[in-house]
């Protein structure tokens, strides 16, 4: 029972941390199917790497330890990114936002296995090995492959080679360098609880990734969405503030229910989608890639039409007045806060300190006057 259980947390564990940063990617860009597509290729990158640390030793080319520390870092790392160079080639891959998280997704698939073969290696210890490699040695996976997916994103949006390939070898020499030092540390035999905050601080990394690269979608979104893409005023600003999306659709979900509030949900996402493929297209290294790019923004259009006739005028029309309603809320707050610091209110208020300082300032004048 406690190794099934143990099996259990082993493989559930990364996928939860995964499912948690997927929940920060506010634009929805990463697709889930790709996101299983780099699981399975993780793992398959797993047993790779297996069979090539076992070649190196058999050869003996190296020792155990050179393996832990040098070898197994690089080739782990090179081969759990295989996926990832791919993906970032495609005219439909979107920024850092997908990169890292495609990245964790590689690095996850390759802890799984791997936490398999630990957990039934030493069935004494299932639960504890379990539990330590989903806080620490999982996380390190998951944040390096993480970190070579940002890389190779952000390279697309360089221009010019050098500085493109600039940093996508930055980002494997971190990525290795973070990888190798927790494997020289834990080979070392460094303390548990260490072990785990190293890892923490590796997911952490990756949240902070996703969090910029959120910004910097948002700032797009709000630059290149517009009327080109028959996107009105009062949309863009909904999309563009894409973190207040739950609180615009509570009334329409309370007026139209689950269905048209999960049809509005997906035009926000594929508007969001589109301005942020309005601003990749400037960054296009080829003529070839910009026409791609055009291509799957006419689809989006398509399908953002063939959205707007399900949900329907009045329903579209609401969701425009909700958000602006908002602004209007927002304003009487203010005036209603104003009103409050008003003269003779309790405390003095905001006007009651002016008027002081202007009887104050009467009263200096006159005294200097005499």
């Amino acid at each position: 029972m406690t190794l099934a259980i143990s099996i259990v947390i082993a493989l559930i564990g990364p996928v939860v941390f995964l499912y948690l940063l997927r929940g920060f990617d506010l634009h929805k860009t990463a697709k889930f199917s790709r996101n299983i597509v780099t699981l399975i290729c993780g793992i398959v990158a797993y047993l790779l790497a297996f069979w090539v640390n076992r070649s190196i030793i058999d050869a003996g080319l190296a020792t155990r330890t050179q393996i832990i520390r040098v070898v197994a870092p690089v080739a782990e790392e090179i081969l759990k990114s295989a996926i990832l160079v791919f993906l970032v080639t495609r005219a439909n891959f979107n920024y850092v936002v997908d990169g890292a998280l495609y990245g964790f997704g590689a690095g996850v698939g390759f802890a799984l296995i791997e936490n398999v073969e630990y957990v039934t290696g030493r069935p004494e210890l299932a639960l504890t090995i379990a539990v330590a490699r989903v806080f620490s040695t999982n996380l390190v996976h998951a944040t390096g492959s993480g970190v070579i997916g940002t890389a190779l994103a952000y390279s697309r949006g360089q221009r010019g080679k050098a500085r493109g390939a600039a940093v996508i070898l930055g980002g494997y020499a971190l990525a290795i360098l973070f990888h190798a030092l927790f494997n020289t540390m834990v080979n070392a035999g460094t303390f548990l609880a260490f072990a785990i905050g190293y890892g923490v601080v590796g997911m952490a990394l990756i949240w902070y990734i996703i969090k910029r690269g959120m910004d910097v979608q948002k700032v797009w979104v709000a630059e290149k969405l517009g009327m080109e893409d028959r996107v009105t005023q009062e949309e863009t600003r909904v999309v563009s503030n894409i973190e207040m999306v739950n609180e615009v659709l509570k009334p329409i979900e309370a007026r139209f229910g689950a269905d048209k509030t999960a049809l509005v949900r997906n035009l926000i996402y594929k508007q969001a989608e589109i301005g942020i493929k309005r601003k990749l297209i400037e960054t296009a290294q080829s003529e070839t890639r910009r026409q791609e790019i055009e291509g799957i923004i006419q689809e989006l259009v398509k399908d953002i039409n063939d959205i707007r006739k399900q949900i329907g005028a009045y329903c579209m029309m609401m969701v425009r007045e909700v958000y602006l309603g908002q602004d209007l809320q927002i304003w009487n707050l203010l005036n209603a806060r104003i009103a409050a610091a008003g003269p003779g209110q309790k405390g003095g208020g905001l006007w009651d300190r002016v008027s002081e300082r202007m009887r104050d300032s009467s009263t200096t004048q006159e005294e200097s006057k005499s």
